[in-house]
């Protein structure tokens, strides 16, 4: 569809980027999986026409493309980039990476688009792709952590798999209240229990 827009529409535009479509499109997807991320119900929600949307984006495969690339930023590049600026030593750094799920404001959201991004990986090669990829960057982080602790390569490769496998799923496994099962779990992942 072209990029024309209605007089109307062009000062919603003023007001209204491509961020905040992402974001919407990133709550939708939180709360009703992929298939509630509708043009028609994210303009409803911002107030908008969907001459807006189209203002911005040439069509839905566009902005779910910027929403899988939004999350691989916010949940992979800019964790890894915090944890790496304030230049701590690799068990802090790993610590703290561990506990985001615990202490995190938006912990809960994460794991629901994370929840939602994996479930439409196993329908769209697209999604599957970036999923795989972070994954895999997450893992290569996290086994770098684990070999400058001085962790041979190979059991780093597989405490990775474990440390990455706990943060999926300890937030629901762990009461926020009983953060000493947290740190038994992370003594067993650092091999000092």
């Amino acid at each position: 569809m072209p990029r024309t827009i209605h007089k109307a529409a062009r000062s919603e535009t003023a007001t209204l980027d491509k961020r905040a479509w992402t974001n919407a499109a990133l709550n939708a997807l939180a709360q009703n999986g992929i298939d509630g991320v509708r043009i028609d119900i994210l303009a409803r929600e911002l107030g908008v026409t969907k001459g807006s949307f189209y203002w911005h984006f040439s069509d839905r495969d566009e902005l779910l493309n910027a929403v899988l690339q939004e999350w691989r930023r916010r949940a992979t590049l800019s964790i890894i980039d915090r944890l790496e600026s304030g230049h701590e030593p690799p068990e802090q750094r790993l610590r703290r990476l561990l506990r985001l799920q615990f202490e995190s404001r938006r912990a809960e959201f994460g794991s629901d688009v994370e929840l939602s991004i994996r479930l439409w990986g196993r329908r769209d090669a697209g999604a599957l792709s970036v999923l795989r990829e972070v994954d895999e960057l997450r893992l290569r982080y996290i086994r770098g952590l684990m070999e400058e602790l001085g962790i041979d390569k190979t059991e780093a490769a597989a405490r990775a798999i474990l440390a990455y496998s706990y943060m999926r799923v300890s937030r629901s496994l762990i009461p926020l209240d009983n953060m000493a099962a947290a740190e038994a779990c992370e003594r067993v992942l650092f091999g000092r229990s």
